[in-house]
């Protein structure tokens, strides 16, 4: 599983993404594997690791231009997803894994994708629909 190079940036905001962070490489590897024998190639995982990673949060909006400000500015007055980039941040820096799966709004995509998350032990999971962020941790 790479990094997306997709010509839109599914961050700052990963909107129609399933999003688990995974700790370490064993853990990120059996997501790997669990995604795609439940039907998640590559081409619908956006891997963010390290410093490449950090960038893509860009937990200013700056690199994203006049909607990445805009993003971050209405995340931070109007929800918590200023707590979750800055959690995410938090992630990177301690070079864990923070992987997003696009699935839309098709429940069943998005059932699969937390249940191989959920079971290759990822932390923070959550998907992020339109206008809502939806916690998918077992029990939650």
């Amino acid at each position: 599983m790479a990094s997306n190079s997709n010509a839109t940036d599914s961050f700052p905001y990963p909107g129609g993404s399933v999003v688990g962070v995974l700790t370490d490489d064993a853990t990120f590897e059996e997501a790997r594997q669990r995604l795609e024998r439940s039907g998640f190639g590559a081409d619908r995982c956006d891997v963010l690791h390290g410093d490449q990673g950090l960038a893509r949060i860009d937990v200013q909006g700056e690199a994203h231009g006049a909607i990445g400000d805009i993003t971050r500015w209405v995340q931070g007055a109007l929800s918590d997803d200023a707590d979750h980039v800055r959690r995410y941040v938090e992630y990177l820096r301690a070079g864990d894994y923070v992987v997003g799966v696009a699935v839309g709004d098709d429940e069943a995509a998005k059932e699969r994708a937390a249940d191989a998350f959920r079971a290759a032990h990822a932390e923070f999971l959550n998907y992020y629909g339109e206008n809502y962020v939806e916690d998918l941790r077992a029990g939650a």
